[in-house]
């Protein structure tokens, strides 16, 4: 255990405030990547519809559906 004295002298010293800063700009780094990422995996579902819809893929799909 650390003693209370010690402990003392690190909260007096900065040391708890620089651990939560580092924690903080980590965070908000990983809250932009996450976001970033999120973007293009939608923009990734976004080319795939496209794609979809350009060479008419659903006429393949519709064959494997067909209730007549």
């Amino acid at each position: 255990m650390i003693p209370l004295l010690l402990k003392k002298l690190t909260y007096m010293e900065g040391g708890y405030m620089l651990d939560n800063m580092l924690i903080q700009i980590l965070m908000l780094m990983g809250g932009l990547f996450t976001m970033m990422l999120g973007f293009y995996i939608l923009l990734c579902f976004i080319q795939w519809i496209s794609d979809v819809v350009d060479e008419k893929r659903w006429y393949v799909w519709r064959e494997w559906f067909n209730y007549d």
